[in-house]
């Protein structure tokens, strides 16, 4: 073999495992699809109307796509909506209006891990936000979320404090 053969056999290898890894590295970087379980609800006109209005960033976390219809996720899955979850029954676990929209904190998954597990409470279909990041407020989120969410009427039921209870 020629020398002049071997030196572009090493400069067009050169230049494919070059272009290997930058096409590897932008596979990392760009954002992909996230995959959230979808409800059974999740594809219902309500929700589309809640994600169509979803904003691009959520306490400077940005929007990824999601893989079910009616989901939504921002950052790296630090917060995921999923819109028609099953109402709420009343419950004693704590529920707060925040922008006119109420929302139930799951106290059981709130103390077994860092995930805080939100639900709209007296609208139907509900929303389940998931915050899995302890620095991040979820009082926040769910004041970004407000607007969107808000395209679900709320029902009967609302939040009540210890004071309205009989």
């Amino acid at each position: 073999m020629p020398p002049w053969s071997r030196r572009r056999t090493g400069i067009v290898g050169g230049a494919v495992a070059v272009g290997l890894l930058i096409a590897s590295l932008s596979l990392v970087f760009v954002p992909g699809e996230y995959s959230v379980n979808s409800t059974p609800d999740g594809g219902s006109r309500q929700c589309a109307s809640v994600v169509a209005e979803l904003p691009e960033s959520v306490v400077g976390e940005g929007k990824r796509e999601t893989t079910g219809p009616g989901t939504a996720a921002w950052g790296d899955g630090r917060i995921v909506l999923r819109c028609g979850v099953p109402p709420l029954s009343p419950t004693a676990n704590l529920c707060v209006d925040v922008d006119g929209v109420d929302w139930v904190l799951d106290e059981a998954r709130a103390r077994g891990s860092d995930a805080r597990v939100l639900t709209t409470y007296g609208r139907e279909p509900a929303i389940e936000v998931t915050v899995r990041d302890s620095s991040v407020p979820p009082g926040d989120v769910l004041v970004d979320l407000g607007r969107a969410v808000g395209r679900i009427s709320q029902g009967d039921h609302r939040c009540v404090s210890l004071d309205d209870m009989p």
